[in-house]
């Protein structure tokens, strides 16, 4: 898929590279829950969520490489002594599943990895063919990387794009040698771990971000893991289901709960992103679908309901909002003109 937020995150990328041991800020969302807040970094890594069991860890998502799995390993190490025993993949996105092989290694006495019926499909039908493709294209863009940093002046510029041309070959060389862990456990609609201290319940709701998402609720806690359903920056749509996905939120609302850890963006409270999310989702399907009856090309619709969506939710979304939001008409047109 698109490396989606790649420039959001070049946006926010600090000047030295990110260090092994630095990836993630960990924090306590409630009792023996916690979130792991990825850091930018060129390739972006997704949340996570850390659930303690009496005896186990549960972990929600692995992130864009297995480095970085290993990285919040060692940071859970810190947490406690007890061992994953069961790692929830959110959906198929390659920054949500790639470090899964490093569960099993790390524990090899075995590690539980769920997830939908649907994401286990889609990891092996389109996931693993876009790694390939990664794999023959991440040389261009490595390139890219070269030849901008070869023209590059500013002091603070050139040391960004050294960065970030360490972190691109890093991950190229990463991606050659991954073996791609498929989830072992897959349900239809619904999975609950009951365990003395913690229930955890693992929900398809519907299609939304894709076909196969799923989201973790904790009902004592009152914690909500959402993935790439619902987070901090603006919706990914490339491969969504866009109406479907306001019901789903719908769906996911009326859960009680009190703080949401997202796919990416810090800790939310309450449910007010939902409502922003359902808005935005069902302005941008409104405003498609009149440029569409009125014969507008995409490209006079990119402009047209971009400006209009710009001038309504670019404060209430990340900064690169305005840039993001193309991507977002472009898939509202292509539903509405080609919705069955």
């Amino acid at each position: 898929m698109k490396r989606l937020f790649c420039l959001f995150s070049l946006l926010l990328l600090p000047a030295t590279r990110l260090a092994a041991d630095d990836l993630f800020d960990i924090k306590p969302v409630a009792d023996g829950v916690y979130a792991a807040i990825a850091k930018p970094a060129y390739k972006v890594n997704c949340n996570a969520a850390i659930i303690l069991f009496d005896d186990a860890v549960l972990v929600v998502d692995t992130h864009s490489k297995p480095s970085a799995a290993r990285a919040l390993i060692e940071q859970i190490k810190k947490l406690t002594d007890k061992p994953v025993r069961y790692v929830v993949n959110t959906h198929f996105h390659w920054d949500h599943y790639q470090g899964n092989q490093a569960y099993p290694s790390s524990w090899p006495a075995g590690v539980e990895i769920i997830s939908s019926e649907a994401t286990r499909a889609n990891i092996e039908q389109r996931g693993i063919p876009r790694v390939k493709h990664e794999i023959v294209t991440m040389p261009q863009e490595i390139e890219k990387l070269k030849s901008d940093l070869d023209k590059a002046s500013d002091v603070r510029q050139k040391e960004q794009l050294r960065a970030n041309l360490l972190q691109a070959e890093a991950y190229l060389a990463e991606l050659k040698s991954m073996q791609v862990t498929l989830p072992s456990v897959t349900f239809d609609h619904s999975l609950i771990l009951n365990r003395p201290s913690k229930t955890v319940e693992i929900l398809w709701l519907g299609n939304a971000h894709t076909n196969g998402d799923v989201f973790v609720y904790l009902p004592r806690e009152k914690v909500l893991v959402t993935g790439d359903a619902l987070h901090g920056w603006t919706p990914y749509m490339g491969d969504s289901y866009p109406f479907d996905w306001i019901q789903t939120l719908d769906a996911a609302e009326k859960l009680d709960f009190d703080q949401v850890i997202g796919g990416h963006g810090d800790v939310m409270r309450g449910k007010e992103r939902f409502e922003l999310w359902k808005h935005y989702f069902g302005d941008l399907m409104d405003e498609a679908a009149q440029a569409y009856a009125r014969g507008a090309s995409l490209e006079d619709a990119e402009k047209g309901v971009g400006k209009t969506l710009i001038a309504k939710y670019a404060d209430r979304f990340d900064p690169g909002f305005p840039k993001s939001v193309i991507g977002n008409i472009a898939k509202a047109y292509q539903v509405i003109a080609f919705m069955p």
